[in-house]
């Protein structure tokens, strides 16, 4: 139950149900019956007991358990054929494939199956807005989160969210179902599962890094790098400082480190990290720091990531 619970947002309860007693012998053999409650719907899974009969003999059987009682019968399955479930879907029979899929049409949920590996293959890198959305449900506790919520949220345009949430479905980072009318972004791992199972896919938001005087610094530049880093952990502030900004300096003159005095590094950003918190947030701290071979530094940025997980239990 924990998958419903997950993906669903629902607080879910199974225990006993007490209307098998009046249900024919042969159904006792046929099916595992348990009462389930999804939020405030009650509803009664039944587990088959061998292989499923034919769409014909579960119609029957349905039929025959709600003359019982006036909840959804839910089948509870292990596994389904693309074949099995168009059926049942045609027949608008509620499924549940622990893990995998969710049909609860008196819901108004249609779930659709996780992508296999071999789909995930075909995405090698994310887009920057592809990334930035997966943090954003990272950071929203992997809560199912509503597609036409995200364009406020972020300030994308609704076609640039919908090309970003198709690419984490095609690499298999989160799944999405039909809740009503709107579609939701959804995933059973907990943030720090998903934010591991990403790291292949994710890119480095720096495109690149450049010196130029204190002087130039803009009132929008964000801190980055080791300083946003210090700023977060423990680690000393280092003594050359980093800023970042998406925007490329309209004189960005190439120039030779001279004085850390006068000069700071400035990196530039595929994408604004302080969307979510105003400053450069964890996530996109971490990958922009992951080339940097120092233990003094991979110290703190465990130490980051690790206060951020807590913060999610």
């Amino acid at each position: 139950m924990d998958y419903i619970e997950k993906t669903l947002g629902e607080l879910v309860i199974r225990h006993f149900w007490d209307g098998i007693d009046n249900l024919p012998y042969y159904l006792h053999s046929a099916y595992q019956f348990s009462q389930v409650t999804i939020g405030i719907q009650k509803c009664i899974f039944i587990v088959p007991q061998g292989e499923l009969g034919t769409i014909s003999a579960i119609k029957k059987h349905i039929r025959q358990i709600k003359s019982e009682c006036d909840y959804p019968i839910v089948l509870e399955l292990q596994n389904l054929s693309h074949q099995r479930k168009e059926t049942l879907i045609k027949e608008k029979i509620p499924f549940v494939v622990l893990g995998k899929q969710l049909y609860l049409p008196f819901m108004g949920i249609a779930l659709q199956e996780k992508y296999d590996n071999e789909k995930a293959v075909n995405v090698e890198k994310l887009s920057p807005s592809s990334q930035v959305l997966l943090f954003l449900f990272i950071y929203g506790k992997n809560e199912p989160l509503y597609l036409n919520k995200i364009s406020l949220k972020l300030g994308f345009k609704p076609m640039r969210v919908t090309r970003a949430a198709i690419q984490l479905l095609e690499a298999g980072l989160l799944e999405t179902y039909k809740k009503g009318v709107q579609k939701v972004l959804t995933s059973p791992l907990t943030p720090k599962e998903l934010f591991d199972k990403a790291k292949p896919f994710l890119i480095n938001p720096v495109r690149r890094k450049i010196f130029i005087n204190k002087t130039d610094l803009q009132s929008d530049y964000f801190l980055a790098g080791e300083s946003a880093l210090s700023e977060k952990t423990m680690l000393n502030f280092p003594k050359v400082y980093v800023y970042g900004t998406t925007k490329i300096p309209k004189k960005m003159v190439e120039m030779q480190f001279v004085d850390s005095e006068m000069q700071c590094i400035l990196e530039l950003w595929r994408y604004d990290p302080t969307k979510f918190y105003g400053t450069a947030d964890v996530l996109s701290l971490a990958i922009s720091l992951g080339s940097i071979r120092d233990e003094r530094v991979e110290i703190a940025i465990e130490e980051m990531l690790e206060n951020l997980w807590k913060g999610n239990e």
